[in-house]
């Protein structure tokens, strides 16, 4: 009767036009607030630490709590409820993506400072498919797919290359999407634990650090330089601003690395190593049809009223987490989140009435930078009430939701291809992070940037 019952509330909120999920509200508000009770823990490691966000416990409570992943949660939770998700963790992301272009108006002078090194850090993502490739054809023997693996970190505009190039259905298709949907599910989980151990070695400076945060993706982003910026909170604007701007760079300008850059350096180092090593027929990475289905649009389709309507619960859920974990006083945080849901709702009715069709992020970016410039007027107030909204808590939020989203077929393709996969996964990252960094340190050295 329990599980009816829950499935009568889930299939209430798909039916309002699919627009407004409750059931998954509801439990994202559960995982917040029990992420933001347990709050930033810290645990010295040798000469390092180890550093947990509350977005990392909200992604796994997440995770935990979907029956996609977790077939216990079954038991209570409507087997469909990651199905319907796509929608709400796109409009979830908003906020975050708004914040983090608020952070930039202030630090531009910083970000003009360091703007060769944000252009050209890129460049050390060919570390991707170095660090990467030799293991995926040497060791596991895989085929083409390691090219669409390995080229890059394999988030929305690194597909759309190998999708043009390839197809999605391709043996480089197969490698791309299967990295995606690993990158999904623990990604985020990745980058919020390898900031605090490379930051120990130091080898980088700090800079270059939250330059190579900017991989492309907004959670990944949130997760590497919130630990960042946990463990230097006296550069906590200066760092997360270049983060910020290194990943809106970054995603902007994906597309055409991946096709005249990575890409190109993938093949030409895939046609080398499999001369050492032939791949083995059976080793390739399994594709269902329904694989091609992991891509998610990354523009909101609801209607307005929809589209409002989850935005402010988006919001109601942001400032509840202030007020859980980082312990702000509510009216300071309440003009700020509203400042931040305005930008979002602007930009949507930009993206939907203007003819020239720019991506709603790309709004949000513009409008977030112009609303935070100090030089204009009422600069500094909005600047003080922008302050007030912490990147974190935004983030903790799209993460509830993010492994609540996590879909069969995700889960599936982590178990069909198991180990072999995820390692290859976290070489991956761990080629893209390092590889940012290196180039961005070096860039730092020879004074392209300060």
């Amino acid at each position: 009767m329990a599980h009816a019952g829950v499935g009568q509330l889930q299939g209430g909120g798909v039916a309002a036009g699919a627009g407004f999920n409750r059931l998954a509200h509801l439990m994202a508000i559960g995982i917040v607030i029990v992420a933001e009770l347990i709050y930033v823990q810290k645990f010295s490691v040798g000469k390092g630490s180890i550093i947990l966000l509350p977005l990392l416990y909200a992604f796994v409570l997440g995770m935990m709590c979907n029956p996609a992943v977790n077939p216990l949660a079954g038991r209570w939770v409507s087997r469909d409820v990651s199905a319907t998700l796509s929608q709400v963790i796109i409009i979830a992301v908003l906020p975050l993506v708004a914040k983090l272009a608020t952070l930039l108006g202030p630090q531009f002078q910083a970000i003009v400072a360091a703007g060769p090194v944000l252009i050209f850090h890129e460049l050390g993502n060919v570390a991707t498919a170095l660090v990467a490739m030799p293991v995926a054809v040497l060791l596991f023997r895989m085929g083409r797919e390691a090219v669409g693996a390995t080229f890059s970190i394999d988030r929305e505009p690194n597909i759309a290359v190998i999708s043009e190039r390839y197809g999605l259905r391709s043996p480089e298709g197969m490698g791309a999407l299967s990295v995606y949907a690993i990158g999904t599910m623990f990604g985020t989980i990745f980058f919020s634990l390898i900031v605090p151990v490379v930051h120990s070695w130091n080898l980088f400076s700090d800079k270059a650090l939250a330059i190579a945060c900017g991989v492309g993706s907004g959670s990944m982003m949130a997760a590497c330089a919130g630990t960042l910026i946990t463990a230097l909170p006296e550069q906590k604007d200066t760092l997360m601003a270049l983060a910020a701007a290194s990943n809106l760079l970054t995603t902007t300008t994906g597309v055409l690395f991946g096709i005249y850059v990575a890409l190109p350096f993938a093949n030409k180092l895939y046609a080398l190593l499999s001369r050492l090593r032939a791949p083995r027929p059976q080793a390739a990475i399994r594709m269902d049809a329904a694989d091609a289905e992991l891509l998610k649009s990354e523009e909101p389709e609801l209607g307005l009223g929809a589209f409002a309507a989850n935005l402010l619960m988006a919001g109601a859920i942001i400032v509840l987490s202030h007020l859980i974990g980082p312990k702000k006083e509510l009216a300071a945080v309440l003009l700020g989140v509203a400042m931040v849901l305005g930008i979002c709702f602007a930009s949507r009715l930009l993206n939907r009435w203007l003819p020239l069709k720019i991506p709603t992020l790309i709004w949000l970016s513009i409008l977030g930078v112009l609303a935070s410039l100090p030089g204009l007027p009422g600069g500094e107030w909005r600047n003080q009430c922008f302050s007030q909204v912490d990147v974190l808590a935004c983030a903790t939020l799209v993460l509830a939701y993010a492994g609540l989203a996590v879909t069969r077929r995700e889960a599936a393709i982590f178990k069909r291809d198991g180990l072999r996969l995820l390692v290859i996964a976290i070489l991956v990252f761990s080629g893209t992070f390092l590889g940012s960094a290196l180039v961005s340190d070096i860039l730092f050295s020879l004074k392209f940037g300060h």
